[in-house]
C-alpha cells in the first residue's frame, strides 16, 4: 500500500474521528457538570423523569388528518398516515428530529385535495418499528426505506417533501434514485456537501450544530432530552409568534410519542450512525440524468442553520428554487403553514404548467 493511500484510508479518517469524538466528550463533560450541579441543589427532585402519559391526545386520532396504516417493508415495518384519493399522484412526506408524522398535519389537510398524501413515521420513530443498534440507522437503510415504501405503495415515483433529518435522507435519495422523484420540496436542510463544508469552515454553523457532536455519546443525550418532562421538546417548538402556532395539545402529542420507554434512543441513533463510515452508499449514484425540479424552503430565523447555506445549495443544485420565509424558525412547515403551503402550491402549479407546455 502506497503512502498516499495509507493516509487517505487510515491516517486522515482516524485523526478526523479523534477530533470529532473529542468534541463530543467536551460537550458531554459540560452536561455532566450542569446535571450534577442541579442534582446537588435539589437531590430529592427527580427532574430527569418523564410524566406517565397513558392516553394519546385526541389530535393524534383526528380523522380529519387522515387514516392510520402500516406497511411491512423488506427489513422494517413502518407506520404512516394517509389522506386523499389513492388514484391521485403520491406525495410522500419525511419528518425530522424530534418529530413524527404529526409534523405534517397542516400539509396533510391542504394537499390531500389533489394528491394522495402519505406522512410516514421513519424507522425508529412513532409507531414504526424500532430496530436495536445504531448500525440500523445508517443512511443506506434510511434511503432504501424510502425506495421500498414508494414501491410498496404501488408507485414508481412521488413528489417528495421532507424536513430536517427527512431532508438529509431526501437529498441522498435524489442522488441515488432521481427517477423515482417527479419533484421535491426540502425544508431547513441544505445539500449534505454544503453542510459538511460549512460545519468545517463556519464557526457560527459549528456552534449551532453542537448537538450533533453531543448526540454521539451513549446515554447522556437521552437523559438530556428527558429532563424536566421533555422540556427540550417544548423548547424546540418555542416561537416568538403570539399566539403560538403550537397548542398545548400539539406539544402533548410530541411528549406522548417521545415519552414512551425507549422512544428517544432510535431517533438519536440517526445522529450516532451519521458519523460512522458508510462506504459504498453513493456507488450507485445515478449519472447522466436530469435533476427533478426542486424547492428549498428555510425559515429566516432558523436557530440551527446559517442562511448562507441556502444560496450555496442553490448554486450547487441544478433546477432548484429557494425561498426564505421571514420570521420563521426551523420547523417552518408547522410555524407558518399557510406561507409554506402557498409556496408549495405555486411551485407545484408552475411544474404542472411546464409539463403541459412540453406535451
Amino acid at each position: 500500500m502506497d503512502v498516499g493511500r495509507l493516509l487517505r484510508l487510515w491516517v486522515v479518517p482516524t485523526l478526523m474521528y479523534s477530533i470529532l469524538y473529542s468534541i463530543s466528550l467536551f460537550y458531554g463533560a459540560l452536561f455532566i457538570v450542569r446535571f450534577l450541579y442541579r442534582w446537588v441543589r435539589a437531590p430529592s427532585v427527580h427532574f430527569w423523569k418523564v410524566k406517565s402519559r397513558e392516553v394519546p391526545p385526541k389530535c393524534l386520532n383526528d380523522p380529519a388528518l387522515g387514516n392510520h396504516a402500516y406497511v411491512q417493508l423488506k427489513y422494517v415495518k413502518l407506520h404512516y398516515v394517509e389522506a386523499g384519493d389513492k388514484t391521485k399522484p403520491l406525495m410522500l412526506m419525511l419528518h425530522g428530529f424530534p418529530e413524527f408524522w404529526y409534523s405534517w398535519r397542516h400539509q396533510l389537510k391542504e394537499f390531500s385535495k389533489d394528491h394522495w398524501v402519505v406522512a410516514v413515521d421513519m424507522r425508529g420513530y412513532g409507531d414504526s418499528e424500532k430496530p436495536e443498534g445504531r448500525s440500523f440507522y445508517r443512511l443506506r437503510y434510511l434511503v432504501e426505506d424510502v425506495k421500498n415504501l414508494v414501491e410498496a405503495l404501488g408507485r414508481e415515483e412521488c413528489t417528495l417533501v421532507a424536513h430536517d433529518w427527512g431532508g438529509v435522507v431526501a437529498w441522498y435519495f435524489l442522488m441515488i434514485y432521481p427517477k423515482m422523484v417527479s419533484s421535491y420540496v426540502i425544508m431547513g436542510t441544505p445539500h449534505p456537501v454544503v453542510f459538511r463544508k460549512m460545519l468545517i469552515k463556519s464557526f457560527s454553523q459549528f456552534r449551532k450544530s453542537w448537538y450533533i457532536f453531543f448526540f454521539q455519546l451513549p446515554y447522556l443525550p437521552e437523559l438530556y432530552m428527558r429532563i424536566s418532562d421533555l422540556a427540550q421538546i417544548k423548547k424546540y417548538f418555542a416561537t416568538k409568534k403570539s399566539p403560538s402556532p403550537f397548542s398545548e395539545e400539539d406539544v402533548e402529542a410530541y411528549k406522548f410519542t417521545f415519552g414512551k420507554p425507549g422512544a428517544l434512543t432510535p431517533p438519536i441513533n440517526f445522529y450516532r450512525a451519521t458519523l460512522a463510515p458508510d462506504r459504498g452508499l453513493l456507488k450507485r449514484r445515478a449519472t447522466d440524468f436530469k435533476m427533478p425540479r426542486g424547492l428549498l424552503i428555510f425559515g429566516g430565523e432558523d436557530p440551527y442553520m446559517e442562511l448562507e447555506a441556502v444560496d450555496k445549495t442553490r448554486r450547487m443544485v441544478y433546477n432548484l428554487t429557494t425561498e426564505v420565509v421571514p420570521g420563521a424558525g426551523h420547523s417552518v412547515q408547522q410555524e407558518v403553514p399557510d406561507a409554506v403551503n402557498n409556496l408549495m402550491r405555486e411551485f407545484l402549479k408552475a411544474g404542472f404548467e411546464d409539463q403541459v407546455k412540453s406535451e
